[in-house]
């Protein structure tokens, strides 16, 4: 019987699932990330310097990357109406969550606090007060993997679509739906985010294995061809997700 490679002996950019011990996020490239060393493999104690270069390396634009930083190592607050001065709902960190160095950290484990980035309607998470929200449902990924019209490849008015038929359908089944604007914006930037850093031109979308090497295998997808692009601006990414938005719309 083989036995588990030690995570310390792994270079970085070398893939390995985590362990049962490892803390992961309900996000699957934050959890391809960690696995491939980018962040901590552990999922515990990552700092903004570690995660936005992370996010760089995979082809992010710089603007988003360090926008996103700046929101998710905020102090979390439930009060999302009126937060405390220097917390946000959309943070992540305790107050004093800091590593040995006396440097803010987060663990992957609480990208998953309510009312932070994550939300109801995920592609491959279940609702918060209908189940697991933190790991993939297979039911949930199986659904995704058919949407596209042409199976090829996910195109953004495939998820656009694919969005709003999901929300009739939750909105129907669960009575405690969180998903307001600043869901819906999210979610919208999360699908131009997997358009504009894995995809291939607005027409060519998503190559299906892509989707399948990140959001089942938590991988990202060098194997199947992928290279991270040099240049991304935020308004191309905005621009995208504002076309998600139409579609996931009308």
């Amino acid at each position: 019987m083989a036995t588990a490679p030690d995570p310390s002996q792994l270079s970085r950019g070398e893939y390995h699932r985590g362990s049962p011990t490892d803390l992961r996020a309900p996000c699957p490239v934050l959890n391809s990330l960690a696995n491939h060393g980018l962040i901590s493999r552990s999922g515990r104690n990552i700092t903004k310097d570690s995660l936005l270069t992370a996010l760089n390396e995979i082809g992010l634009a710089s603007s988003a990357g360090k926008l996103l930083c700046n929101i998710a190592f905020k102090i979390h607050t439930d009060d999302a109406k009126d937060p405390p001065p220097g917390t946000a709902a959309m943070g992540f960190r305790e107050p004093d969550q800091v590593n040995q160095d006396g440097v803010p950290v987060f663990n992957l484990d609480q990208v998953g606090r309510p009312h932070a980035m994550e939300h109801d309607i995920s592609l491959t998470r279940q609702d918060r007060a209908l189940g697991d929200y933190m790991d993939l449902d297979e039911t949930l990924y199986s659904r995704l993997l058919a949407c596209p019209r042409e199976k090829k490849a996910f195109r953004i008015w495939d998820l656009g679509r694919y969005r709003k038929v999901l929300y009739a359908e939750h909105k129907k089944d669960n009575p405690q739906l969180v998903f307001g604007i600043h869901q819906h914006a999210s979610a919208c930037l999360e699908v131009a985010a997997m358009q504009c850093v894995f995809g291939t031109g607005l027409r060519g979308g998503v190559p299906m294995e892509y989707y399948e090497a990140i959001f089942k295998d938590e991988r990202l997808p060098f194997d199947e061809g992928w290279k991270p692009r040099k240049w991304m601006f935020l308004a191309e990414l905005v621009g995208v997700a504002l076309c998600v938005s139409f579609w996931a719309s009308f």
